[in-house]
């Protein structure tokens, strides 16, 4: 009956349409892979390295406040403290590395939680999500207290140039991030030690006490110290790792990458506290404690350390704000809601960066311990999925 064929003809155009709109569905998404794959070239094991001290490097670290406050004060103890915290930098990135590539994801989500529940890495990917964005208050902080410290500026202007600098950095998206990270890390990098150097041999006399400075009360000694160190420290480096690893040239310099850069995290930190001991009282009062150690040796290294601080501030909160933005949906809103959440950060840092480290960053610890936990479980997981697999072919 006419009828009859007429509705099968349309169900078989209908039918047709549909196919072809997914066909044209997977086309578009394999184009934009392409062109996100053409965006960041293959990156080698150094690439990695940068990322992950990149990461991590921001005002806390290269001026010495999260030494100090973490390790420093307690003595020859502290470096007990480092080369555990070394040993688990190195072994975290390197399992957050393994599992990106195995998984071929950056998801927040999916790197920390083991399994596949997609509920489950939602609500983990989130709450993560969530206090990386916490380091814009702190890092919005450390710009206005380091402009503040050198040229006695109103702390806002310093944390509004950071946060400034952040939203058009962040905006770029990853390919961005690494281009930044590539010029900037290695200067960065090897001026801080060459500071510290000169800081370790300049004639630098005591101040005050040598000992009997109290910890933090979050952080009491210095074994609960180096694991809190470590765990708030990597929650903003496990999109970063991750990323920087699923776009490395391989599984080898995604891994290699990851454990360069832990290992030297715990060779700066060591130099840092190096410095930081020399004079105990005069670090414990300043908010950047290396940038007054560089400002004793001369205006000069001063002025220097200055620039480096800022843009390892910068650095620091490109990388973990990015971390944080990579969880928003993609649509409109998705800008609005970044700038609006860098305003609210940069309002709340008004506080005082010494306040913030000394409170903030040990809550992170205590929150971070249970996401190396279950990544610690992803991991093996992972390692034990893949062996299955290589068994059954």
């Amino acid at each position: 009956m006419p009828w009859i064929r007429g509705r099968i003809i349309r169900g078989q155009i209908d039918g047709r349409n549909v196919l072809l709109s997914e066909i044209s569905g997977v086309n578009n998404k394999i184009e934009s892979a392409a062109s996100d794959k053409k965006s960041v070239k293959q990156l080698s094991f150094v690439s990695v390295a940068v990322m992950y001290v990149g990461a991590i490097m921001g005002a806390g670290f290269a001026s010495g406040r999260e030494g100090w406050q973490f390790f420093g004060l307690f003595g020859d103890k502290a470096y007990i403290g480092i080369t555990l915290s070394g040993v688990l930098f190195i072994l975290f990135g390197m399992m957050v590395s393994y599992i990106a590539r195995k998984k071929g994801t950056w998801d927040l989500g999916r790197i920390i939680v083991p399994g596949d529940s997609h509920l489950l890495s939602e609500i983990v990917g989130w709450i993560v999500a969530l206090l990386l964005y916490t380091i814009i208050i702190s890092m919005s902080a450390a710009g206005g207290s380091l402009l503040n410290q050198v040229f006695s500026l109103p702390r806002a202007v310093g944390g509004i140039i950071i946060v400034v600098l952040v939203m058009i950095t962040v905006f770029g998206n990853f390919s961005r991030l690494e281009r930044v990270f590539r010029l900037i890390i290695p200067i960065l990098f090897a001026i801080d030690i060459l500071c510290c150097v000169l800081a370790l041999f300049a004639n630098i006399n005591e101040s005050g006490a040598t000992s009997g400075y109290e910890p933090a009360s979050m952080a009491p000694n210095w074994f609960l110290a180096a694991f809190i160190f470590v765990s708030y420290n990597i929650l903003g480096t496990i999109p970063v790792i991750a990323e920087a690893s699923v776009k490395s040239k391989d599984m080898k310099n995604g891994i290699i990458g990851a454990g360069l850069g832990g290992f030297l995290l715990m060779m700066l930190t060591l130099i840092l506290i190096m410095v930081l001991q020399k004079d105990m009282a005069y670090t414990d009062r300043l908010d950047l404690p290396m940038l007054g150690y560089a400002f004793r040796i001369s205006d000069i290294t001063g002025f220097l350390f200055a620039a480096v601080t800022f843009a390892a501030i910068y650095s620091a909160a490109s990388s973990l704000y990015y971390g944080f933005s990579a969880k928003l949906p993609e649509n409109r809103a998705k800008k609005w809601i970044m700038v609006a959440g860098a305003v609210i950060g940069f309002a709340a840092g008004l506080s005082g960066f010494k306040m913030i480290v000394a409170y903030l960053y040990p809550f992170m610890g205590y929150i971070g311990f249970f996401v190396m936990a279950l990544t610690t479980a992803n991991f093996v997981v992972t390692v034990k999925e893949n062996r299955k697999i290589k068994n059954e072919q």
